[in-house]
């Protein structure tokens, strides 16, 4: 008589697994990595349609409750293979006989000459090693064909991932830029749940508020680095959390690039271009904002992986400005950049799983209110002290099922200190760069 009662409370006891950022959250499972090597063999047998079969087997991410929403679906006969790729805006449909592959993307329907659109497109065939744009009966479109003749899967992706990350940017851009251009395809793309788009808007304005506060009590020539992080932490901050799609999703990243070029502007310079940028944002509609945000799949990750030397060196070079500030007594930006750090490798650097979730527990701790917002379990005690118990088991569960690929992965949980909150992190990326990940 009392089911309904024990199902509320084991119900509310299971956190929902959201996804944060732009990359790929799924992980290949043993059976993929074996539909990979089959793939491998039956290329290197000639064998396409084989091979091809089982490279898509490999790509395909598909949710044992929901197969008819699988990322790849492909059908095949005796002499040739159908399939489709999803990868955001983006379907990639395509056909594969034993000698060649040909696909090709509906991007948008024109019913009008647009000297802007087709000048863009063309200037971008000239940038892409595979794929190009064209216009068919009145359709933008996108295609590849090549030859399987010495193909492997290797050599597949990129042909594969050039014209699914292309297309996907390109698409949305378009239909966000030209009025004129109307929509194709785009039925496959899911509506946001509602609360956590609720939430994601709330913080978004909360976010720039509180920025705004906190960069208008530091002095402006005396702590322009300091500023630096603070903006571009923001930034970083929207980008993972709240994540726009399209035009308004461009113009983040464009704004954070802007920063790191090597223009010999002066960082105060950078710094009003990073404030006006967030003004931007902050004037924007809610409307025009909450359309930017929508569920979407993805084949093919837009981060190619980094080494791990590159990743080690950022840390460091992090670490190091963090321990300047402290010695100069700027203790209101070092949590800052700590935050910055975990946001920027996410942003920026393509990491194998495990180190990826460890760098989004920490930024998760930065950001706990987000997290509480959504139904997800707290990890401090009261409102500032760390729950040592929880951030440790929390540590655990990440790597442990790790250990058999790397076997020489040691538990990152025992060197964590947990004395103050700049402690701990600091402790935390000097874990980080050091965690072995040799699978030999």
């Amino acid at each position: 008589m009392f089911t309904w009662l024990l199902n509320l409370f084991s119900s509310s006891a299971q956190e929902k697994n959201y996804h944060f950022g732009r990359f790929i959250s799924y992980k290949k499972t043993p059976e993929q990595q074996e539909f990979y090597q089959l793939s491998k063999k039956e290329f290197s047998q000639q064998r396409y349609l084989e091979g091809y079969e089982n490279y898509f087997k490999y790509l395909r991410f598909e949710n044992a409750h929901e197969k008819d929403h699988a990322n790849i679906s492909f059908s095949r006969d005796e002499n040739s293979l159908e399939f489709k790729i999803i990868q955001g805006a983006a379907i990639i449909k395509g056909n594969i006989t034993q000698k060649r592959l040909i696909a090709s993307v509906n991007i948008a329907h024109t019913v009008k000459d647009n000297v802007a659109v087709m000048r863009r497109l063309l200037e971008k065939n000239y940038m892409y090693t595979y794929s190009s744009f064209y216009l068919q009966d009145e359709i933008l479109k996108s295609k590849i064909y090549f030859h399987n003749t010495s193909l492997s899967p290797q050599k597949v992706y990129f042909p594969l991932r050039e014209i699914s990350i292309n297309t996907d940017k390109e698409k949305e851009l378009l239909l966000d830029e030209f009025n004129d251009l109307e929509t194709i395809e785009l039925e496959h793309i899911e509506a946001m749940d509602f609360h956590l788009k609720d939430t994601k808007l709330r913080f978004f304005r909360e976010w720039i508020d509180k920025t705004q506060e906190k960069v208008a009590l530091l002095p402006t020539l005396e702590q322009s680095g300091a500023i630096a992080f603070v903006w571009l932490g923001l930034l970083l901050r929207i980008d993972y959390f709240v994540t726009p799609r399209g035009k308004l999703g461009h113009e983040i990243y464009e704004a954070i690039q802007e920063y790191y070029l090597d223009d010999n502007k002066l960082i105060e310079e950078k710094n009003d271009a990073l404030q006006k940028a967030t003004l931007k944002l902050q004037a924007l509609d809610s409307k025009k904002l909450a359309k930017s945000l929508y569920s979407v799949q993805q084949t093919f990750d837009v981060f190619t992986q980094n080494n791990l030397e590159e990743i080690r060196s950022f840390i460091d070079e992090t670490l190091t400005k963090i321990i300047w500030y402290k010695e100069h007594k700027y203790e209101e930006i070092i949590l800052t950049i700590y935050e910055y750090l975990g946001l920027y490798m996410l942003y920026n650097f393509g990491m194998n799983d495990c180190l990826r979730e460890l760098v989004q527990l920490n930024v998760r701790i930065h950001n706990t209110d987000f997290h509480c917002a959504l139904g997800i379990k707290s990890l401090y005690k009261g409102d500032e002290k760390l729950d040592n118990t929880k951030i440790n088991a929390e540590v655990k569960k990440i790597i442990e099922p790790y250990n058999k690929l790397y076997p020489h992965l040691n538990d990152l949980s025992l060197n964590l200190n947990f004395e103050s909150l700049e402690k701990f992190h600091h402790s935390y990326f000097n874990g980080i760069k050091s965690l072995n990940f040799s699978e030999l």
